[in-house]
């Protein structure tokens, strides 16, 4: 009778007076399992999370952005019940697969890293369907700038000249007018309705860069939206690492620093954090960081550490300590011996934390690469880690940070140490990545992990052609 109840009104199971998600035990009659058919029965109790979508481009329907929805996840105990999820295709915006997308806070815009016929890199901004963007807690997202945008008016801020080739350094302009950029030939993707069968027409691209190399996975917007920062170095391999900064709005991304062995880490408020080696005469050296101010180049010490990740409340990172090393094809630095570890932050750069060191550190190794990304909380990390013998798959891991004790925690059933292709997203309480190919020809799936409060679940969509996630 309790069954049929249940099921006659039509609410979810285990969650007798409780809370959707929460486990409650039904027993019927005298105890014994039911049989695996009764319909009135759940094999699985899912975790109920704030419904939100992540956004991702297929490659088995090339250039189509997908949005897929969550708003429950399943258990790692429950995983081999867990459905898999299905997304909904809102429009096309690429031509050719990218190899990374990241959107902006604020605006229905991303910026994209593809690779040309040539054989390098260009970085161009696009239009995303509004369904992908992620709003930010306490913000407004501005309108598309799809239409062509009324002449800007003088503005005091000191912008970098645009620059064709990234060759010169930012210069500051006190009464600078601020470059537009006009896109009224580009039918706006922020307009596409999801549907069965969209529009197959790619958006217009916008090249803020090209002829260059991009480097590591750290690229990012800043938190305002207002700027985007990556590492990249010339294609010809004349010159080293550089980080170049782009300003929406204007015509090209500049090369704000011009030592070409500068790296960029992340954004601290509206400065971006960037580290170098001490020596870059040898082979080994120490890390030190600075605080560059993106619109003039102004620098100022910001601690010895090696590409800190800031958390959204300025006041932990997650940073390499120990020395760097020149990779064995001579691309660039990479982290030599030492280890990745949550530290306190302030503006003078990273400090210690307190507490037994097993609870901050990381990984005490990372060959060639690592990328970290913070919620808009603050409260949880996620760390990716390039696997030293391979050049593509690394290791994806979920933590939980205490803020009172300023220590790593692993939250049950978040991910650790989970094979995952470079590039991740992470905020709205979820984290998603690609997986890599599985045995027997198997395409690749986005997972995604969704955590309500510490409770923590994960699902998936069907194999595909090498997804690649909307950061």
């Amino acid at each position: 009778m309790v069954g049929v109840g249940l099921a006659t009104a039509n609410l979810p199971f285990g969650t007798t007076g409780g809370v959707k998600g929460e486990e409650s035990p039904i027993v019927v009659g005298d105890g014994a399992a039911p049989p695996a058919s009764d319909p009135a029965i759940a094999n699985a109790t899912p975790i109920a999370v704030d419904p939100e979508a992540v956004g991702y481009v297929s490659n088995e329907r090339p250039g189509a952005v997908i949005s897929l929805s969550v708003d429950e996840v399943c258990r790692a105990a429950d995983k081999a019940d867990c459905p898999v999820r299905e997304g909904t295709q809102l429009g096309t915006v690429f031509s050719d697969p990218p190899k990374a997308i990241l959107a902006s806070p604020t605006k229905h815009k991303a910026v994209a890293i593809a690779n040309t016929s040539a054989g390098t890199d260009e970085v161009v901004v696009v239009d995303l369907p509004e369904a992908t963007q992620r709003p930010q807690p306490g913000r407004t997202p501005a309108p598309s700038a799809s239409a062509a945008p009324s002449p800007a008016a003088p503005t005091t801020t000191p912008v970098p000249s645009p620059s064709t080739d990234g060759s010169n350094a930012p210069e500051a302009t006190a009464t600078a007018t601020e470059p537009t950029v006009t896109v009224t030939a580009s039918p706006s993707v922020a307009s596409i309705e999801p549907s069965a069968t969209p529009t197959a027409t790619a958006a217009q691209q916008i090249a803020i860069a090209s002829g260059i190399q991009v480097v590591g996975e750290s690229a990012a917007f800043s938190p305002d939206g207002t700027w985007f920062a990556f590492t990249a170095r010339a294609a010809d391999q004349r010159r080293g690492a550089d980080v170049y900064a782009w300003h929406v709005g204007s015509e090209r991304a500049v090369r704000v620093t011009d030592d070409g062995a500068s790296y960029f880490g992340s954004w601290a408020d509206n400065d971006m954090i960037v580290s170098r080696p001490s020596d870059t005469s040898a082979a080994k050296a120490d890390a030190v960081s600075v605080r560059v101010d993106p619109a003039n180049g102004n620098e100022r010490d910001a601690g010895d550490a090696w590409r800190p990740a800031v958390d959204p409340t300025g006041k932990r990172a997650i940073v390499w300590v120990g020395t760097l090393k020149l990779a064995e094809d001579g691309s660039g630095w990479v982290p030599d011996k030492g280890r990745l570890e949550l530290r306190s932050w302030s503006d003078d750069g990273a400090g210690r934390s307190e507490g037994p060191e097993r609870d901050r550190v990381v990984t005490d190794s990372a060959p060639r690469d690592f990328d970290v990304r913070w919620d808009e909380t603050g409260e949880w990390v996620a760390v990716w880690v390039a696997d030293g013998n391979d050049k593509v798959v690394g290791r994806l891991s979920l933590f939980h940070v205490e803020p009172e004790k300023d220590r790593l925690e692993r939250a049950d059933g978040a991910p650790v140490d989970v094979r995952a292709l470079p590039g991740f997203s992470m905020g709205d309480g979820r984290l998603a990545w690609a997986t890599p190919r599985g045995q027997g020809g198997e395409g690749s799936r986005i997972r995604i992990a969704a955590w309500s409060k510490t409770d923590v679940g994960i699902v998936e969509s069907n194999p595909g052609e090498d997804p690649v996630v909307i950061r």
